[in-house]
């Protein structure tokens, strides 16, 4: 369940007031649902401070993590750079503070580090994990926090860039859909996305990992510093691009999900494109929601390693052609 900015403050009020506020705890949503304006609101009931934005926020009791690394990711090194200060004890009445921003840009190896932290938290301690990405993190990290949603004040959902970009696709699909054509027009055009995105995050994470190492001192072994983390700059490829992948797939969720809310005449529903209000209108609550199941459907073939371009194949005929599964 996703909360408004004041129902999420005054949760976590009533928590401090009963002493009942985690030592972890993971807010997800977009910069407008006001996760960084939760953190700074904690940051002043914990200990008095004051500041405009968390960039800004200075004060004994308080740090602020963001990802600072050519390929903006937060290292292991970051990570080590709080371990002094929460190892501190904090002032009376007090309660040492730690805000990560952007945490789904914590490498695999400072999260391992990390973990040790979230399973032996130091006492009078808050870490506050931010991020518009919770499927990126770890299920290890995910499992130690006490979750807490925020919804956009305006209750619209809040798409990624990648997500944007691939509207217009869906929107034709939706245009034509019970047409197989459709389905596999768009099965096209969603396999050569993934592809262009892949080759993107590819050419990015390869030049940060140059980048990274053309800084480091003469005479560290840069040739070596490079080949030791080409494996892990692999592996950042893949996160990046099955978060990505996941985020096209929830798009198609999304789009299909509004459909059978405005179908079953729920109100307060805000489409992302006319179309979705026409196929609403057009198809059955029952029809849309088995079409809705084959993007669920999908998403779980793909995460038992299914082969990408078949699994796309049949779960998009059943999604957007013909007749649903």
């Amino acid at each position: 369940m996703a909360f408004t900015f004041q129902h999420a403050c005054e949760l976590l009020s009533a928590a401090q007031r009963s002493g009942r506020l985690p030592h972890a705890l993971l807010v997800t949503g977009s910069a407008s649902s006001g996760t960084h304006e939760l953190a700074l609101f904690l940051a002043r009931k914990l200990n008095g401070c004051r500041a405009e934005t968390l960039e800004s926020l200075r004060h004994p009791m308080c740090r602020v993590l963001s990802p600072g690394s050519k390929s903006r990711r937060i290292l292991i090194d970051d990570m080590r750079s709080i371990e002094p200060f929460l190892q501190l004890k904090a002032d009376p009445g007090k309660t040492k503070f730690v805000a990560i921003v952007e945490a789904d840009r914590i490498n695999e190896q400072a999260a391992n580090a990390f973990l040790k932290t979230l399973e032996e938290p130091p006492a009078q301690t808050l870490i506050v994990l931010i991020t518009a990405h919770p499927s990126r993190l770890l299920a290890t990290i995910l499992s130690r926090c006490i979750r807490l949603d925020l919804r956009d004040a305006a209750g619209e959902p809040a798409l990624t860039e990648v997500q944007r970009q691939f509207l217009p696709s869906v929107v034709k699909a939706l245009e034509g859909m019970g047409s197989d054509l459709a389905a596999l027009a768009l099965r096209t055009a969603l396999l050569d996305f993934l592809a262009q995105r892949r080759e993107s995050i590819t050419n990015s994470l390869q030049c940060a990992l140059k980048d990274e190492a053309k800084a480091i001192s003469v005479g560290t072994g840069v040739k070596d510093w490079e080949a030791s983390r080409k494996e892990e700059n692999v592996a950042l490829i893949e996160t990046e691009y099955l978060a990505e992948r996941t985020g096209v797939l929830d798009l198609l969720s999304l789009c299909l999900g509004q459909a059978v809310l405005l179908a079953s005449h729920a109100p307060d529903v805000k489409p992302l494109a006319l179309v979705i209000r026409r196929v609403a209108e057009q198809f059955p609550v029952k029809h849309l929601i088995r079409r809705m199941k084959a993007v669920d459907a999908l998403r779980r073939d793909l995460e038992f390693n299914v082969h990408e371009g078949l699994a796309v194949d049949r779960r998009l005929l059943e999604a957007f052609g013909a007749s649903p599964a």
